[in-house]
């Protein structure tokens, strides 16, 4: 696939700011209060980005010496393999996924608490009230659009291009918006759970978004790569997601509607992790303003600690709603049951 080239690319180049910053052979502690961890080894299960979560633990790496193990799951996948390991848990980290995983998981102590020297600098918002779990990016949920395809057959109709998530309910979009599985996905979840906080008939704009759709996919990225290919007219992404296709040439115009829909990546220690002190190392790691500022200049994310925020993410962040984390964690198994009970054809 052509668009991971570049990434690789990027990638060899942003790593050698990090490990510029530490001198051959540490071997004690360094600066940063991050250990040796030559001959340990971390587990982690990851929701994010296959190119961004590989990347964390490749700094972490050569930052510590620390070896890893990772595992790419979708967010509920992810959450729903720790719940299935509780009385033995056989990761480390969760990281990344739509933040009602993460709520989820620590109100069912499926993640322990850990304080981290330094972690008060992050905003209360992006953060556990009981240090179970630590956002590092946070991610509107925006339209994403294929240019190519809107300019050749919508744009001589006059139409107007969708503004708000309620545009892509447009009987002109039968079968052309792509949308993961959101019993998979926290990608469209997202979405889902934002609906029911915010709309006075929720079921009614599941139905007439179930309409829609074209072929499902099973995560959120996935969906965004079937508008940039054109193979979907449009669908509903992470704004991450769409920046990093368009940075590789795919014809892709987002929209990030007011009030929108928003989620963090954000990492935490699973509770009985089999490397604890190793998993406490790489929250510290990632709460670092040096870390964030190379991973989001990967993820085209915005980052959570305040030194490594540009303006460009606090444009982005003013145009985040209101999004109650909890209630969407706590509505789960509801929303999902009224979006699997619609038929495609109501």
């Amino acid at each position: 696939m052509k668009w991971k080239y570049p990434v690789v690319v990027l990638l060899f180049v942003l790593t050698a700011l990090l490990s510029a910053c530490a001198h051959d052979g540490e071997t004690q502690l360094s600066d940063d209060g991050l250990p040796d961890l030559r001959g340990h080894h971390i587990v982690v299960y990851s929701a994010m980005r296959d190119e961004v979560g590989r990347a964390a633990l490749e700094l972490f790496q050569q930052k510590t010496g620390c070896t890893y193990d990772y595992i790419y799951l979708p967010t509920q996948a992810m959450l729903g393999r720790v719940r299935h390991e509780k009385e033995h848990p056989q990761a480390d980290i969760m990281m990344g996924g739509a933040t009602h995983a993460q709520v989820s998981a620590a109100e069912h102590r499926l993640t322990s608490p850990v304080v981290l020297r330094g972690a008060d600098v992050i905003p209360e918002q992006f953060r556990s009230a009981e240090n179970r779990w630590f956002g590092i990016a946070s991610t509107p949920l925006a339209i994403v659009i294929n240019r190519e395809r809107w300019e050749q057959e919508f744009a001589p109709q006059g139409k107007n291009i969708p503004a708000v998530y309620e545009d892509l309910l447009d009987p002109d979009y039968r079968g052309e918006v792509a949308f993961a599985d959101p019993n998979a996905a926290g990608t469209s979840y997202t979405l889902l759970a934002y609906v029911m906080q915010h709309d006075t008939a929720p079921r009614d704009f599941y139905a007439a978004l179930k309409a829609n759709l074209g072929t499902s996919s099973y995560n959120g990225f996935e969906a965004v790569q079937r508008v940039a290919s054109g193979q979907c007219l449009l669908g509903i992404g992470f704004l991450d997601d769409a920046r990093s296709l368009e940075s590789s040439g795919f014809p892709l115009h987002t929209i990030v509607p007011e009030g929108c829909a928003w989620t963090l990546d954000a990492v935490a220690r699973v509770d009985g992790a089999p490397h604890p002190r190793e998993a406490e190392a790489f929250l510290r790691f990632c709460m670092m303003e040096e870390t964030q500022e190379v991973l989001n200049r990967i993820a085209f994310s915005a980052a959570t600690h305040p030194g490594a925020v540009t303006q460009a993410d606090k444009e982005t962040m003013a145009h985040y709603g209101e999004m109650d984390f909890r209630r969407a964690a706590e509505e789960q198994e509801a929303i999902l049951h009224a979006w699997n009970d619609i038929s495609p054809a109501e």
